[in-house]
């Protein structure tokens, strides 16, 4: 009686072959289809979180550190060839500040703060060691201090830089010109399935 019934099934899938290819071929797009819109999702939700977790931290180091002197808050998506519209597309999300400080060794205080506050929010996970302090080295004649972290949020690649006195660096003005100019970027960067965010 079994062997009967799964007879009379290939017969009727050898009989409707066409009808058959065609129901799979409908479950696959289906399927297609479903992921696609899944992974949209998780990757727009991704983005979002990243952005509310630098947010997060943007105002606690405000609490504990203080306020800047400027800021600027970001979001892009970009391809690497804008003009033709070609390339993988990618966003960013970022905050940069910046603070007037006496020294260097003062700005090397605030990068130990700076990374505390960062690794008390579960969401940021260091991906490689922390820098010991922000420090100093020549680039074709010119002098950089800087020091850099990298991170990673909701599966997406974040970094925290700080430049420290770098002018061809530093893109916000410190209110007080006696000072020196520490800036610090807290950016997280990714491939997008969509534009979540203006071109840059």
């Amino acid at each position: 009686m079994i062997q009967l019934k799964v007879s009379n099934k290939a017969n009727w899938l050898k009989q409707h072959k066409w009808f058959s290819l065609l129901i799979i071929i409908a479950l696959l797009i289906t399927g297609v289809f479903v992921y696609e819109k899944i992974a949209l999702e998780l990757n727009k939700r991704a983005f979002a979180h990243a952005r509310a977790a630098i947010d997060t931290v943007y105002a606690d180091i405000v609490a504990q550190v203080g306020q800047p002197d400027n800021s600027k808050r970001s979001n892009t998506c970009s391809r690497p060839n804008q003009l033709y519209g070609r390339g993988r597309l990618s966003c960013d999300i970022s905050i940069t500040f910046i603070y007037g400080l006496n020294d260097l060794d003062q700005a090397s205080t605030y990068l130990k703060t700076i990374q505390k506050i960062i690794t008390s929010q579960r969401t940021f996970k260091a991906t490689k060691p922390l820098s010991i302090a922000i420090t100093t080295g020549l680039v074709a004649d010119a002098q950089y201090s800087d020091a850099h972290d990298y991170y990673s949020n909701s599966g997406i690649s974040c970094e925290a830089s700080y430049w420290y006195d770098t002018p061809r660096q530093i893109e916000l003005d410190i209110k007080d010109g006696n000072k020196k100019p520490l800036e610090i970027s807290l950016s997280c960067t990714d491939w997008a399935r969509s534009e979540y965010y203006p071109k840059s």
